[in-house]
């Protein structure tokens, strides 16, 4: 893990827990299956399917917000980010998967160092689309 982005996270978020965590790492790997390249102005748009400490993650490393209008909320009660890469047409979904019992800190450095993302998240397609930029 990125100790600097992480310091920026918590730092945004006001602290770190698991859920900050989860956004975090849910953000750097979309940005790796995507892929997206921010210098090049990639256009991102994220669906939260909850409103918890997970999306302060997508915030920070995924630049998206509600402020500039690329950040939208469903109520699906899951920990699950739909992004799509509106430059390129590319989407993905990640839905976290249920997590062995560990403690607090123990699940947060689970979250962020375990190197297989396939043990933490599945990876799909959403299932909408977003509607077509005017």
């Amino acid at each position: 893990m990125n100790e600097e982005l992480w310091a920026k996270c918590v730092a945004y978020h006001g602290h770190h827990c698991p859920g900050l965590a989860i956004g975090v790492r849910a953000s750097l790997e979309i940005i790796k299956a995507l892929p997206i390249d921010f210098e090049a102005g990639d256009e991102i748009v994220c669906v939260a399917e909850n409103e918890s400490c997970s999306v302060d993650g997508i915030r920070v490393v995924l630049g998206c917000t509600g402020e500039k209008g690329n950040l939208f909320f469903i109520k699906g009660g899951n920990q699950a980010f739909s992004v799509f890469n509106q430059t390129t047409g590319k989407s993905i979904r990640l839905v976290l998967k249920d997590l062995p019992e560990m403690e607090r800190d123990q699940k947060e450095a689970f979250l962020l160092n375990e190197p297989d993302a396939s043990k933490l998240f599945e990876f799909m397609k959403p299932h909408f689309e977003l509607p077509q930029k005017s």
